[in-house]
């Protein structure tokens, strides 16, 4: 199952609502951290779906024949 942007969203999201109720300086870099990340991925997750959407499709071709014999 792969991730979508907006599951990376709420993950964000989730993260900084944490972040608020961090009491270590561990756990609030940790927090913005993953918060950075999730929003990273979010951007990443939507542009390769837009380059997927966008590319042409792939070309058909003719499988190569082998010509046999050549050697014998």
């Amino acid at each position: 199952m792969s991730t979508t942007a907006k599951e990376y969203d709420k993950m964000a999201k989730e993260a900084l609502s944490q972040l608020a109720e961090a009491k270590t300086e561990a756990d609030r870099a940790r927090l913005r951290r993953a918060h950075g990340v999730y929003r990273k991925l979010s951007a990443n997750v939507g542009e390769a779906a837009a380059r997927v959407a966008a590319r042409a499709p792939a070309k058909i071709r003719p499988v190569k024949k082998v010509a046999t014999g050549l050697f014998k």
